[in-house]
């Protein structure tokens, strides 16, 4: 491995805006061949994986003050698991700036876990994909393995797709985004349970922080690229959520396509045609505003054969995306682990 001599890790601010997505565009044009970042409506880094706005961020620069890395620190899921990403300009590979960035989140991720349920084990965790070799080589060497696949799917609409049928009883709407999360949290989380999720501890086991974190709402954020009016759809039973679709019409990656972020089913109303019904709706929605190409990604071993599932509605997988983590604190492991 090359000297470090000479580059200097600090804390992100927003004068480094433009560079750091500079970098991380940089690296992406050498693994996956699409932008991975942009600088938003507010002036923030958007990944085209989600980042909390409050997560951590750090860069890299040289002697010159030029940047050559950033990386980001999410804390998650009752400081239970921590999301570690970012990039290293391609001219800059091999000279040991991704083991810095990595051993500054790893520094990071055990100090929080102090504010973790006491005798709960944490995990740091990332995604990589399957063309980001060195990036794979960098986590497995430093004691990450691999627990989880992701499947990328995508299908170009070349003919208005087929109007959804809902099972008997059942009727679709349009999700208010502003007003309708009070039931359709609880249906989401009740879909995901049987998944791969974090217990919900009683307050009485979880170690309370000293001082409270700041409200996200405190801080600007671009909503435009989170769930879309008019591409949200939920599956009603009466007055009772039975599954739902959320979308997004604007991404990072390409300004062509639009994504199924979550279409979930809660556990009554499986094996009805109510996931059909719901993925038809969010076509429809994307044919009518004039997008053509879709994604969405899942599980590769998903319980519920959610892969076929896309596939028989023509979707095609393109992309493979990998899951890797490591424990930062022994403890007793409080997830469902469906691997």
């Amino acid at each position: 491995m090359a000297q470090q001599t000479g580059f200097n890790l600090q804390p992100y601010t927003h004068l480094y805006v433009d560079t750091a997505v500079q970098v991380v565009n940089a690296a992406a044009s050498q693994t996956i061949g699409v932008r991975r970042a942009v600088v938003d409506s507010v002036g923030s880094i958007r990944l085209a994986r989600y980042v909390p706005v409050t997560s951590e961020k750090i860069i890299v620069t040289t002697p010159q003050n030029d940047v050559v890395g950033y990386a980001y620190m999410a804390d998650k899921e009752q400081h239970i698991v921590y999301e570690v990403g970012g990039a290293v300009h391609p001219s800059h590979w091999g000279q040991g700036i991704g083991t810095r960035l990595l051993e500054w989140a790893e520094q990071r991720a055990r100090l929080l876990s102090d504010s973790a349920p006491v005798g709960v084990k944490t995990v740091l965790q990332t995604n990589l994909y399957e063309t980001e070799p060195e990036a794979i080589q960098l986590f497995t060497r430093n004691g990450y393995t691999k627990v989880r696949e992701w499947l990328h799917l995508v299908v170009e609409l070349n003919a208005p797709p087929l109007l959804p049928v809902c099972p008997d009883g059942l009727y679709l709407r349009e999700m208010d985004l502003e007003n309708d999360w009070g039931i359709v949290g609880p249906a989401l989380d009740e879909a995901f349970a049987d998944h791969w999720g974090t217990i919900l501890l009683p307050a009485s086991e979880a170690l309370l922080s000293e001082e409270e974190e700041a409200p996200v709402n405190d801080v600007p954020q671009d909503e435009t690229y989170s769930n879309t009016p008019g591409f949200c759809y939920v599956l009603m039973d009466g007055d009772v959520v039975a599954g739902g679709v959320l979308c997004n019409a604007k991404l990072v990656e390409r300004s062509d396509t639009g994504r199924i972020g979550s279409v979930f089913v809660c556990a009554p109303y499986r094996r009805q045609g109510a996931g059909r019904a719901l993925m038809l709706t969010a076509f429809h929605a994307f044919w009518q505003h004039g997008i053509r190409r879709i994604i969405t990604d899942t599980d590769a071993d998903s319980f519920t054969e959610a892969p076929k599932f896309y596939t028989h509605l023509g979707m095609r997988w393109y992309r493979r995306e990998f899951l890797y983590e490591k424990e930062m604190r022994p403890g007793k492991e409080v997830r469902r682990l469906r691997v």
